[in-house]
């Protein structure tokens, strides 16, 4: 999927992101959407699992498979995908945020391996309905989400 940076679908993927991260706060640390072929997202979440306490973990999103859990691998900077949240490239927010929490109490919810790889017309069009509309276009979100692969870290208030 190639995304114009202005189009509704790249303007509903970066308020679909911050829709999910909003749920999960303050559970994340950074935000970030890649625009390189996959596009993907990664939220890297403040908390660690049970089963891998020392590594640094993501919730990722893209394109092909939707969302999935990851934690950061030990020999690359690829992390490795633990589960998949299911069969829609773009659940609820709120659906998110339950695989999340479920994962973090140690059940194993949804799939082992990838799901069909999404249709990209089907999700061009989905993400554009995620478009904030042209008059609320420039109001500011709560949550920045940062592009072209550059990760900052959440200012923490004092």
């Amino acid at each position: 999927m190639n995304l114009d940076f202005r189009s509704p679908a790249a303007r509903g993927l970066r308020r679909y992101v911050g829709l999910v991260a909003d749920v999960l706060d303050p559970d994340v640390d950074r935000t970030a959407v890649h625009w390189v072929h996959p596009v993907r997202a990664h939220l890297a979440l403040s908390g660690r699992l049970r089963w891998f306490p020392g590594r640094e973990v993501t919730l990722t999103w893209d394109e092909w498979y939707g969302w999935a859990m990851a934690v950061a691998a030990c020999t690359d900077d690829s992390p490795t995908v633990l589960r998949y949240l299911g069969n829609d490239v773009l659940p609820a927010p709120r659906d998110v945020a339950r695989f999340s929490g479920r994962m973090f109490r140690d059940e194993f919810v949804g799939l082992p391996d990838p799901p069909a790889r999404a249709a990209q017309t089907e999700v061009t069009t989905r993400l554009s309905e995620y478009a904030a509309p042209c008059h609320a276009r420039h109001r500011r979100q709560n949550r920045p989400v940062h592009l072209y692969g550059v990760i900052t870290s959440r200012q923490h208030h004092a």
